[in-house]
């Protein structure tokens, strides 16, 4: 099975892309983020306050790995945390 990617854009009515402040979107919600706070250490964060066993993130529509955040989270960077679910075990 391939890896699943997000290709969705968000557009408003008259069909050009929204512009978005920091934030991470995760279990529905959007989370106003701090530019210049650590990448990894606020993704644990999200992650765990979602109550998150295992979880891919997403910034600004690619999908990153622990071995390739960035350091810290920039100013307008675009997150997503979702649940991984691992097929025949619970999460």
């Amino acid at each position: 099975m391939s890896d699943v990617w997000d290709g969705r854009e968000d557009r408003d009515d008259d069909g050009e892309e929204e512009s978005y402040s920091t934030s991470a979107f995760v279990n529905g919600a959007t989370v106003e983020l701090t530019s210049g706070a650590s990448f990894k250490d606020t993704v644990k964060s999200l992650a765990t306050n979602a109550r998150f066993g295992k979880f891919r993130v997403f910034l600004n529509g690619s999908e990153v790995t622990p071995s390739n955040a960035p350091a810290n989270i920039n100013e307008g960077d675009r997150l997503e945390v979702h649940p991984y679910d691992v097929a025949g075990k619970a999460v």
